[in-house]
Order: structure tokens, then C-alpha cells, then sequence
């Protein structure tokens, strides 16, 4: 599940830092990424996923959004097995506006790279917990 998500994640966000985005998906990708940054604990799942979807959309692959909602699922089931920490929170707004600034500044190997960063220190978490 985790090495699925690395190759479709880390994938999506370099296609989508590809393309052209026109300025209602550029907006909706921002405004997701504000949206994870103002959810509380108890919105923060919803808000999270949501925005790793939307990066899945922007790719324009439409076969990439079903796996990545698949799989987002599985890991979600684990995520919330366990209490969100603010400190994760906090670490983990900070990793996606490098992944939302890499995408909506064109830069695919920055995209991808800032992706894999983040869902390391997701995996780690989840091993710790997990373990």
C-alpha cells in the first residue's frame, strides 16, 4: 500500500507541475492546501485527503484520481487508528506548500521530490505506530 502510493502520488505531482494549469485549478489546488492549514483535528483527515486527491486531478490522468482515492483509503484506515498530533499537523501544512508551490510553479523534479519527503515522514509515523 505504501510503496503504491509513493509511485502514484509522487507521480501525480510531477504531471501535474507538467501542465498547464488554468487559473480555477491553480486557485483550487491553493485553496486546498489553506483549507488542510485551517482544519482542526477533527477536519484535518478530510482536508488532507482532499488535497492529495485534488494533486491526483491536476495530473490529468483520470485513472491516477480512482487508484490514488483507493489507496488513500487504506492509508486512512491506518492514519486514524492513531491521535493526530499538532506537531505532525504543523510539519505536515509545511510539506505540502512545498508540494503545492513546486506543482504551481512548473516544477516537476521539485514536486516529486517534496511528495516522497513527505509521505517518508508519513510512513515513518505510521511504522512507529503501527509497529
Amino acid at each position: 500500500v505504501l510503496g503504491l502510493r509513493r509511485v502514484l502520488e509522487a507521480g501525480a505531482a510531477r504531471a501535474a507541475a507538467g501542465r498547464t494549469l488554468d487559473p480555477t485549478s491553480r486557485a483550487e489546488l491553493w485553496s486546498r492546501h489553506e483549507a488542510a492549514c485551517d482544519a482542526g483535528e477533527d477536519g484535518y483527515r478530510r482536508a488532507d485527503t482532499l488535497l492529495h486527491l485534488t494533486i491526483a486531478e491536476l495530473a490529468g490522468i483520470p485513472s491516477v484520481v480512482a487508484l490514488t482515492a483507493e489507496n488513500r483509503a487504506r492509508v486512512n484506515a491506518w492514519l486514524d487508528s492513531f491521535p493526530l498530533l499538532p506537531r505532525n499537523i504543523e510539519h505536515s501544512n509545511a510539506q505540502h506548500e512545498q508540494i503545492v508551490t513546486a506543482i504551481l510553479a512548473g516544477r516537476g523534479d521539485a514536486a516529486e521530490a517534496a511528495v516522497l519527503e513527505h509521505l517518508a515522514g508519513s510512513e515513518a509515523l505510521l511504522r512507529g505506530f503501527l509497529a
